[in-house]
């Protein structure tokens, strides 16, 4: 009975040191009654700062002279730019790799080799693969025809993927000494 008792008086103190633990705290007081709460200094003012306004100058509209016939060919209007869209559509995979140096050097070589079919090539990173992926096809049968053409290429391997594309992609630029390098010897 006594191993009982025990067991009770230690039970009965955690319950005890527990709810003692649980009550909350009184706010800590400065001596002279006032509680030691932080005031906030509310009187700042932006307006009242010497600094500098910011202005946008006009816009100012040209005359037009009327002399656009003069110099034939001279069109008032520049061509729309159609705005680029992401949408549903297909890409030709031409590697997939773990290696992000060999994605980027397969990326400028196969710039180099689609150069003439004005199609843009993407580095494309679906972990922890990167994936060199060719065209904007918004129809499987263009898409058919790229994949064609990279096999005809040496892309033995190249197979149409389902993903997002644009519609008005940023079409590579190569400058001639990368050219010199990328080409064939």
């Amino acid at each position: 009975m006594n191993g009982l008792k025990i067991i009770t008086t230690i039970f009965l103190f955690s319950v005890l040191v527990y709810l003692s633990g649980c009550s909350s705290s009184k706010p800590v007081t400065v001596p002279g009654g006032e509680s030691a709460e932080p005031t906030l200094n509310e009187t700042f003012d932006p307006l009242m700062l010497e600094d500098e306004d910011i202005t946008f100058p006009e816009e100012v509209e040209i005359p037009s002279t009327g002399n656009s016939e003069i110099v034939p060919g001279l069109d008032t209007q520049p061509a729309p730019v159609e705005e680029n869209q992401v949408v549903d559509g297909f890409r030709v995979q031409i590697l997939a790799t773990k290696d992000i140096d060999q994605a980027t050097m397969e990326k400028k070589q196969a710039e180099f080799q689609f150069l003439e079919d004005s199609v843009a090539v993407y580095i494309e990173f679906d972990s922890p693969m990167y994936k060199v992926r060719v065209g904007d096809f918004q129809n499987r049968d263009e898409a058919e025809r790229l994949r064609q053409i990279a096999r005809k290429k040496g892309y033995r391997g190249a197979w149409i993927v389902k993903t997002k594309v644009n519609t008005h992609p940023k079409l590579p630029v190569i400058n001639e000494s990368e050219m010199e390098d990328l080409a064939p010897r």
